[in-house]
């Protein structure tokens, strides 16, 4: 349970610290630029020290982590365009629902995985609860023709999902594996997200903000530890494949509510507090459904 509470909370950091990025006025594309260069920085010298700084390209988990972070950088951008035209709540729902594609991936395709009274009852009551957790009222601006926007963002989460939790199903089975594995993709988020910038900045487009080099390292610490985690709580005993998904995303819906109403200001409605309540309760069926 350690690794899954570890995952939760650095995962909310993130939001958090996207949050502080408003107040004090950091340009958040700059800074998500540089978080992946200081995520990868830490995982390629935090894999040195550990004795596993280097692999051949002959690595079978390479096209996963490839795509993994095409998705990283990608998803980044669709988030935004989604919370702009839809709300953050409609981003949230569609980034967190998105828990019910590995699940069922791995449910419909491993016979390890059954599909208990316990654990449906979990995932669906994990999805009434992100649903209620994730609710905002007020109004939002809808743009015309982006109504896919948030179905683009409910795949790509998912299929970021699955393809962390195939590699280490099937890829990254040590030590070494994991800590070679994880500074890949947010190398190839930097590289990509690093033309972009470039290209804005050299077109005359925005202009370089030099505090986003020390938020961007913030975030880049937490958000290694994200994945991190996230990957231990999927190699754990803990849970299954199919349970640990939708734990983790549960858990960093309610805690997101919780962090918001106390170091934010924002009013929990009764439905997300139903969220947050009905959130453990599900946690706890995944748990017991692993036993």
């Amino acid at each position: 349970m350690i690794f899954l509470a570890l995952s939760i909370v650095c995962s909310t950091a993130i939001y958090a610290i996207f949050k502080l990025f408003k107040r004090f006025h950091i340009h958040t594309f700059q800074a998500i630029v540089f978080n992946y260069f200081v995520a990868a920085g830490f995982g390629f010298w935090y894999a040195n020290v550990n004795g596993y700084g280097t692999f051949d390209l002959g690595v079978p988990w390479l096209g996963i982590a490839a795509v993994v972070g095409v998705l990283f950088i990608s998803l980044f951008y669709i988030m935004a365009l989604t919370s702009q035209s839809h709300g953050v709540s409609v981003t949230s729902i569609a980034s967190k629902m998105s828990m019910v594609i590995p699940a069922l991936f791995f449910i419909l395709t491993d016979p390890a995985e059954t599909a208990g009274v316990l654990k449906v009852s979990g995932i669906l009551i994990g999805v009434l609860a992100v649903v209620l957790a994730s609710a905002r009222s007020g109004p939002r601006q809808k743009i015309a023709g982006v109504i896919w926007l948030p179905i683009i963002l409910f795949v790509g989460s998912g299929l970021l999902d699955l393809l962390l939790a195939i590699a280490e199903k099937t890829h990254l089975q040590s030590d070494s594996a994991y800590q070679q594995f994880i500074p890949v993709p947010f190398a190839l988020a930097a590289i990509l997200g690093s033309v972009v910038l470039l290209f804005r900045l050299f077109s005359g487009k925005e202009k370089f903000h030099g505090r986003s080099i020390l938020a961007g390292a913030l975030l880049g610490m937490v958000n290694y530890g994200s994945i991190y985690f996230l990957l231990k709580v999927l190699g754990s005993d803990t849970f299954d494949t199919s349970s640990a998904i939708p734990a983790n995303n549960m858990g960093v819906v309610a805690l997101s509510a919780l962090v918001g109403y106390a170091f934010f200001q924002e009013r929990l409605s009764a439905k997300n507090r139903w969220g947050i309540i009905l959130s453990l309760v599900a946690i706890g069926f995944l748990t017991l459904s692993n036993q």
